[in-house]
């Protein structure tokens, strides 16, 4: 399992199916979440930042609803 940095400087296992689940929450349809949280499993190597993550899957909803986008980048979760 790969695993990802968080802000906090953490490693933990990535795990695809949060990114579909944020991505779901800030409006994107299921099948766009799906699609891009398995674009985003094949571009991460191990070490690569949330940050990096959240960037890359921002960009690509952004090509398919700007609107869900907009409301993706500016969720921050309150644990982090």
């Amino acid at each position: 399992m790969v695993k990802v940095k968080k802000r906090s400087g953490s490693l933990q296992d990535f795990n695809k199916a949060k990114i579909e689940a944020s991505l779901s929450k800030a409006g994107a349809r299921e099948e766009d979440a799906t699609k891009i949280a398995e674009n985003v499993a094949s571009k991460i190597q191990e070490g690569t930042t949330t940050t990096e993550i959240k960037q890359i899957a921002a960009t690509q909803l952004r090509e398919i609803d700007e609107r869900s986008a907009q409301s993706y980048e500016t969720f921050q979760k309150l644990t982090e």
